[in-house]
Order: C-alpha cells, then structure tokens, then sequence
C-alpha cells in the first residue's frame, strides 16, 4: 500500500521569509511606506538585517511580496469557499468578502492606508491584476457548475457565467465604500448581504 506524501516541512529559510513578511506588514501598517526601513523591519522580524537583504533587495521587493502573499491567502481562503457546502448565494458572498475582507482589516487599522493603497498602485498593478483574473475565473466556474446542475437559470438573464461573475465583482467592487468611507469587512459583508437579498425578492 503507498503511503500518503507529505507536505514538505518548512524549512528555516521559509520560516525567516515569513517572519520579515509579517514584520514588514506590521511596520508599513503603524509607519507608512515612506517611513518603513528594512532596518526597522529586521528588527521587528527578530533577525539581522543581513537576513532581510537575503530575502529582499530593497523594501520595494518586500512591499510587492508582502502584497504578493495577501492576494495567495485571499485566493486561497476564497476557493476554500467556493468549496463549502451551503447555498449557492452564501459561497459567491463568502468568496467575494475572502477576496476583499483581509485588506479592508488591514486598511482600516492603519492610519497611513491612503499611502498603503497609492504604493499598491504604483508598485504592484500587475500583482493584483492577475489576482483578480483568478478570482473572476474562480466565481465564473462557480456560476457555470451551479447552471449545469440546474441550481440557476443563465438563459433568463441572457448572460455567460463569466458576464455574471464580472457583473458581481463590479458590483462588490462598487459597494466597498459607503459615503465615501471605507467600509470594515463585516460591513461590507452585510451590504453584499442586502445586494444579494434585493436580487432574491
């Protein structure tokens, strides 16, 4: 009988990369981008600057991988949804608050989210670009599988699984402030809830 393959063990490398990633998203959060420096980020993440350059060349590099990793948690927390039993309306809103929820905690608990999101723009476009394209695909097969098994009707609204979930997206991408504030992820949970509660009635 074969035995089941493990996982490999992290290694101390990967565990080093780790705690100056989570150093790094502690610092730029309480500091601003600008006055982040990876010397105050080796320090936070308990290991030498020499470390840190290891791993990063410049806090740029750090910024964009930092984004890198929320963007795989997000994906992954939100295709763990989409697997989850329930309805079908509850996974499309518990991936789409997966997609988003992480960085509105993130946003609201710093005072310098502003600079986070125009560093965002300018170092990582590209990062979140392709996210999002796996994210449309991921609510598209979604769509497509609850049509086949006859959960939904794509006919009655003249669309393709991929026009709805793109319709979706720009919808919760709509809602994410309310009078111009950034809304907390619990409430932007329950304005996806009310969106989804007017399409039922």
């Amino acid at each position: 009988m074969a035995k089941a393959a493990l996982a490999p063990r992290p290694t101390r490398r990967d565990a080093t990369r780790e705690a100056i990633l989570a150093a790094g998203l502690h610092c730029f959060g309480r500091d601003g981008f600008r006055r982040t420096a990876l010397e105050r980020v080796a320090t936070e993440a308990g290991v030498s600057r020499a470390a840190v350059y290891l791993h990063f060349a410049n806090k740029e590099e750090l910024f964009r991988a930092l984004v890198d990793d929320l963007h795989a948690r997000a994906l992954s927390e939100a295709t763990a949804a989409a697997r989850g039993d329930g309805p079908l309306a509850d996974r499309l809103t518990a991936v789409m608050v997966a997609k988003t929820a992480r960085f509105f905690d993130l946003l609201r608990a710093s005072d310098h989210a502003q600079e986070f999101l125009d560093e965002n723009h300018r170092l990582c476009g590209e990062i979140s670009t392709a996210f999002a394209a796996k994210h449309a695909r991921l609510l598209a097969r979604m769509i497509a599988t609850a049509a086949a098994a006859g959960e939904i009707s794509l006919a009655t609204v003249g669309a393709s699984a991929t026009q709805v979930a793109e319709l979706l997206l720009d919808t919760a991408e709509g809602i994410k402030t309310r009078n111009r504030t950034l809304l907390s992820s619990d409430a932007y949970r329950r304005r996806l809830g009310d969106v989804r509660a007017a399409d039922e009635a």
